[in-house]
């Protein structure tokens, strides 16, 4: 009897763990999918705080279980882990103002800051940095945003050391195949020497100044450049050539690179040219979003802003009207100083600052949601690139390098991107880009007709544009990936470049009247209700809103082309500027 109940135990003992592997398997192999943590947005995982896990390719953390928050921000400056100079752990979830006026109130806690002290760094005036701000999301690894700033102020250069960077072309896109020989070439010569070309050693670094960037090498000097003795009646300058070659090969895709050449002089005297690269290929598109500011106060240097997956994003908030701007200016083309520069002034006209000089003709601006930054379109070689500068004219930077015309660009309402017109295949077409001139991606194909006159609704990804036959234009609304693509305005008038107000109820364009005077328009958001707010002989152009909804400018032809401001229902039209030149193409700049 007791061996019978031992063994009728054991059977039982055997049937409990039979049935207990197979609900263990029947469970694991029911279990979601696990997710590769070694891909990453922009760059490998090296770095990453470790892991329990040994082998990254077969992660077994579900996907549902991977944090999807900013845990850590890391910052360089003038390179990258490997070879920046390490500012620190940013310190995260701090309260951000901006973020929650652009997001709303949830995102009032995604902002970060590091300040670091600069006692052993001297950051010389003129000097251009990039800082290299990591982000780590568990659930997609370590991604990189680069940012730039220059120190304000004029280098400590000599001009008497005269020299050029001839490879790479400035703003030149590298094929990905010839990464990994780079050549940096050009000539350097001490025009107070006349026996020699002077000058002592040339000197090469990437992405930063010396003393900060990426050195990577002494060139060699002496090369023979006949054109450049030829040039300047001095057969003493044959050997001023110089050459170095490094390997770009670690350099990430669409990735925008700068290179410093130093030449120094026998008596310790130097002066550098930096020229700006990128590798052909597409950056892959971050999962984090990050805003930054750069400050100095009292010898630290101050990097805030603030981050946020962009995945929790889907629009964001209309902005308030009461806003307290501690700066508010017009920005416009005018072509009083000979040929068409950008120009700003008050809302009232007084105080005219011109912002750019550049040799070509620079116009169409636009403003920053935050109202920092202004890009605007520059006549290089005969072709329309993009540039961006800051309100002030400083920071002056091309964003944009095809033979093709860029123009009637627009800011997102959270400053991610910039769409704009390009003119290709013989018609515009409305393309968008990041900020900084990377991602391009097309969102309107049609060779038979222009689309053009790009313009970001204030809180949602979605833009309004012109499109049609001359005489025959409408307006059309699509979204930021060229879906949903509506014709909203009624016909029966020709619509052309509108502009949504502040809190995106209202569109206001130009268009004719009976008299075929282009005159401005405003209508509801959905193309009902158009009212004609001028109507005077010169005509209207180009209206934009304020962003406190009170106000448009708008330029006319009067008296060759100046600019006016009205209030939004077309009263009280005031004229600013009065100038012999063409003033047109305002847009409000509010800070």
């Amino acid at each position: 009897m007791k061996t019978m109940t031992i063994i009728l135990i054991v059977l039982f003992a055997l049937i409990i763990i039979f049935f207990g592997a197979l609900f263990i398997n029947n469970a694991i192999a029911n279990r979601k999918t696990p997710v590769d943590t070694t891909e990453t947005a922009s760059i490998a995982t090296t770095g990453a705080p470790e892991t329990t896990d040994t082998d990254s390719t077969t992660a077994t953390i579900p996907e549902t279980e991977l944090d999807e928050h900013i845990t850590d921000i890391e910052i360089y400056l003038d390179g990258d882990k490997e070879n920046g100079i390490f500012l620190g752990n940013a310190a995260y979830r701090l309260a951000s103002g901006d973020a929650a006026l652009v997001y709303g109130p949830d995102f009032n806690d995604f902002g970060f800051e590091l300040a670091f002290d600069l006692k052993n760094y001297t950051l010389e005036p003129g000097t251009a940095h990039s800082v290299y701000i990591y982000s780590f999301i568990p659930a997609y690894g370590w991604e990189l945003t680069k940012k730039e700033f220059t120190m304000p102020g004029d280098p400590p250069v000599s001009d008497a050391i005269r020299m050029s960077i001839d490879n790479p072309r400035a703003d030149e896109m590298l094929p990905a195949d010839s990464a990994s020989q780079i050549r940096v070439s050009g000539w350097a010569a001490d025009f107070r020497v006349s026996d020699s070309p002077g000058k002592n050693k040339i000197e090469v670094y990437l992405d930063g100044p010396a003393g900060f960037g990426k050195f990577l090498g002494q060139a060699e000097s002496g090369i023979e450049r006949t054109d450049v003795g030829n040039a300047f009646g001095n057969p003493n300058y044959n050997n001023s050539g110089y050459s170095l070659v490094f390997d770009g090969s670690n350099l990430v895709p669409g990735e925008n690179y700068n290179i410093y050449v130093y030449a120094y002089s026998r008596t310790g005297e130097f002066n550098y040219l930096v020229s700006n690269i990128s590798i052909q290929g597409e950056r892959p598109e971050n999962n984090t979003i990050i805003k930054s500011d750069f400050d100095i106060k009292n010898n630290e240097f101050i990097i805030s802003g603030w981050a946020i997956n962009k995945n929790f994003i889907t629009r964001g908030v209309p902005r308030a009207l009461d806003i307290d701007y501690s700066l508010k200016k017009i920005v416009f083309v005018s072509s009083i100083a000979g040929k068409e520069d950008i120009w700003s002034m008050n809302i009232d006209g007084t105080d005219l600052t011109q912002l750019t000089d550049g040799p070509g003709r620079e116009m169409y601006p636009s403003i920053s949601p935050d109202g920092k930054k202004i890009a605007y379109s520059a006549d290089i070689d005969g072709y329309w690139q993009i540039f961006t500068m800051n309100w002030d004219g400083s920071g002056k930077k091309q964003i944009t390098n095809r033979p093709y015309r860029h123009g009637y660009h627009a800011w997102s309402f959270d400053g991610r991107f910039i769409y704009f017109g390009l003119y290709i295949d013989d018609s515009w077409d409305v393309f968008v880009m990041e900020s900084d001139g990377s991602n391009t991606r097309r969102l309107t194909t049609n060779p038979q007709l222009d689309n053009w006159h790009p313009y970001s609704h204030p809180f949602e990804y979605k833009i309004v544009y012109e499109s049609g036959f001359t005489g025959n234009e409408e307006i059309w609304e699509m979204g930021l990936d060229g879906q949903n693509n509506n014709k909203i305005s009624k016909g029966g008038i020709n619509y052309r470049a509108p502009k949504y107000s502040i809190d995106g109820n209202k569109i206001a364009f130009m268009g004719r009247d009976r008299n075929n005077i282009e005159q401005i328009f405003i209508m509801d958001s959905n193309g009902e209700n158009v009212v004609q707010l001028t109507d005077g002989p010169e005509g209207a152009r180009l209206p934009c809103f304020s962003p406190d909804n009170r106000l448009i400018v708008y330029n006319t032809l009067a008296a060759g082309g100046n600019i006016f401001i009205m209030n939004i229902d077309g009263s009280q039209k005031i004229q600013l500027t009065n100038t012999p030149r063409d003033d047109w193409g305002a847009v409000f700049m509010y800070h």
